[in-house]
């Protein structure tokens, strides 16, 4: 699993990633960039995939519904015309605001 990250309920979430391989950042074939969210130890989809965006070689998908709850981001993309797909995983906690 990658780094784990911290969110509150109601907070905007925009995720980033890029592939590499063998070191060499990768530009995703157009279109092809989708993600999908799960709860951790869930064996639903909470997020069915949707479509991400494609900025250059940096893939974003912005997520709104925020719930309290662990959670994985799963991005995806293609290249070389369909012939390499590949998958990487965020993981992301959304915890209540508490009033000190």
């Amino acid at each position: 699993m990658n780094r784990e990250h911290k969110y509150y309920v109601g907070d905007v979430i925009t995720f980033r990633g890029v592939f590499k391989i063998d070191g060499v950042e990768q530009t995703p074939d157009t279109d092809s960039a989708l993600a999908q969210i799960w709860e951790v130890e869930n064996t639903t989809a909470i997020k069915v995939e949707e479509a991400a965006t494609i900025s250059a070689n940096q893939i974003q998908y912005q997520y709104t519904t925020t719930v309290a709850g662990s959670f994985i981001v799963f991005l995806t993309a293609e290249f070389d015309s369909g012939d390499d797909k590949r998958t990487g995983a965020i993981e992301f906690i959304v915890e209540d605001k508490k009033a000190f």
